[in-house]
């Protein structure tokens, strides 16, 4: 076995699992028993939201040690499906290392949701929280075309902005600016009511969600990472929408 590489395809595997939205615990779990599963007779691992750190000793005597950056990534549960069953099929067979990274690789090539779909989930999303929150038949038409501008310019900052606060803070001001001119042009008549429909779509429900998930499994660095990232998603959101409503002089 070459152990060198095995750690390095087992801390590949982690992190595509954080990339595509795993609990921390879950990662690390798998981690653990992938290591194991190879007959590491010493296993250490430490995993957070941005970093993954992981220290075996194999049964030869050797240490190595290997620390690895992750970089953000979009949530993909297709993806991550199919690595939670790659991680278990891995610690029944334990392939080598070649054959262990073309199982990756199998995995990561596999082909990603059509454009369209995520266009129909963004309008089912947007004008469907927007009819909740009592949006009328005109109001349903702008919050159709404002989810529409949401999953593009999500597209197309997503490869270019990281940062939660500058993302958010840029769609919304577009966004929230189109909502205000299409009701004062007479397209609809709730601007507010269409806001808070819409803006569901950039809350980050699951980062906030993972975040008090991690607190209550004492995995608490990872906990505030990705509480923290909540909140500037949502200060960035809370920016945008109001520097339209105080440029147009409080149209809504």
């Amino acid at each position: 076995m070459d152990y060198k590489k095995i750690l390095k395809v087992i801390l590949d595997i982690g992190e595509e699992m954080i990339r595509s939205g795993a609990e921390i615990g879950r990662v690390e779990d798998s981690m653990y028993r992938l290591c194991r599963s190879y007959g590491f007779t010493r296993v250490n691992c430490w995993v957070i939201s941005s970093n993954i750190q992981a220290t075996v000793e194999t049964p030869d005597g050797d240490i190595f040690t290997q620390i690895r950056h992750v970089p953000d990534g979009e949530m993909n549960f297709d993806r991550l499906d199919y690595l939670n069953n790659l991680s278990r099929k891995v610690c029944a067979e334990t392939p080598d290392a070649p054959e262990l990274r073309r199982r990756l690789l199998e995995v990561l090539d596999r082909p990603s949701q059509p454009k369209w779909v995520h266009y129909i989930a963004g309008i089912l999303g947007g004008t469907g929280f927007a009819v909740f929150f009592n949006c009328d038949m005109m109001d349903s038409i702008v919050a159709v075309a404002a989810s529409i501008i949401i999953v593009a310019l999500g597209d197309l900052l997503g490869s270019r902005e990281n940062n939660p606060l500058i993302f958010n803070a840029i769609i919304s001001f577009i966004v929230e600016f189109f909502i205000i001119l299409a009701v004062e042009m007479g397209l609809g008549h709730h601007a507010g009511n269409i806001t808070v429909g819409v803006v569901m779509l950039m809350i980050s429900g699951i980062g906030f969600t993972n975040g008090i998930s991690n607190l209550l499994h004492r995995d608490t660095l990872s906990g505030i990472i990705n509480l923290s990232r909540a909140v500037l998603g949502a200060t960035g959101i809370a920016i945008g929408i109001a520097l339209p409503i105080l440029l147009l002089k409080g149209v809504m």
